[in-house]
């Protein structure tokens, strides 16, 4: 082989060394991407059920059904009655765009149990949610109680129900409607404390009973929540192809009820937000599916 013709070859073989690892690094680029930059929850960091009929189902590993995309093969997360909630978050920032930015899947039921969403952003950048929390106001936004807690007792024995008394000095029982005598089997076994507080933002009654009769009759008013709200199927933001309420940073207000002019967040908090038991129907309690970035 002359010189000419070496060179030749050798010029040959780099350029196809070249080649072939450039679409090597392009294959795995557009994998990494795939896998890292989904519309779908990538995390859960918390999750509390609030005290509620479903509470002997509520499993932390539940958690499992609200990461990446719903589907009909996996499950769903009960929250619980009020102030129970779920804290997760994505992979990515999501923008603040023009109108719908996220959405919230939820199980599908025949009246809403709406639940308030908060969100945050990690402008910190450690990735953790561990900075403020703005709440996505909703149509309910000058009738709600704003840092309203309640702070629920476990039952001494089998035979008790739970107590509680709230933020604004009340107190009472939860008194079962429907399936049991008492409440003591709604506290959650993960909870191995005396008493749990939970706090957040607290919506009207969701039921009203329409019958004066000794035979109740609990329904939702169709204009009580009308946008703003996760699971719930009365809502103008609704996708009934995804049985998920849309949802706009751009209402995003702080504890104080102002508004928030946020680009982009990272985290959500989910929190059901009725206190209320509405007779036979029990606690107005939220279940969730999911939560994914609406592009």
């Amino acid at each position: 082989m002359d010189q000419l013709s070496f060179k030749r070859y050798f010029f040959f073989i780099f350029i196809l060394i070249v080649a072939v690892s450039f679409f090597s690094c392009s294959e795995k680029d557009e994998n990494e991407s795939d896998i890292s930059n989904s519309i779908y929850v990538a995390q859960v960091f918390e999750y509390v059920y609030a005290p509620g009929q479903h509470a002997q189902l509520a499993k932390p590993a539940d958690i499992e059904h609200f990461i990446g995309e719903p589907s009909d093969e996996k499950g769903f997360l009960y929250l619980g009655g009020f102030g129970g909630y779920v804290i997760a978050g994505f992979d990515h920032d999501i923008q603040n765009k023009d109108g719908y930015d996220l959405e919230i899947f939820a199980l599908p039921g025949a009246s809403p149990e709406p639940a308030i969403v908060y969100v945050m952003s990690d402008d910190n950048g450690d990735g953790q949610p561990n900075e403020i929390w703005y709440e996505l106001k909703g149509n309910q936004f000058e009738n709600e109680k704003r840092n309203y807690w309640v702070r629920y007792y476990k039952p001494s024995s089998s035979n008790d129900n739970i107590r509680w008394k709230d933020s604004e000095g009340e107190s009472g029982e939860l008194i079962s409607g429907f399936g049991a005598l008492n409440t003591s089997s709604w506290w959650w076994p993960t909870c191995s404390e005396d008493s749990i507080t939970l706090e957040g933002s607290r919506l009207p009654d969701a039921y009203d009973n329409n019958s004066s009769q000794e035979t109740q009759s609990w329904k939702v008013p169709e204009d009580r929540f009308v946008w703003g709200y996760a699971e719930n199927n009365f809502g103008t933001d609704y996708d009934t192809s995804h049985h998920s309420n849309k949802l706009d940073i751009s209402n995003a207000v702080d504890s104080f009820g102002n508004a928030v002019p946020l680009k982009k967040i990272r985290f959500i908090k989910i929190q059901t937000a009725v206190f209320q038991r509405a007779g036979w129907v029990n606690e107005v309690s939220a279940e969730i599916r999911g939560a994914a970035e609406l592009k």
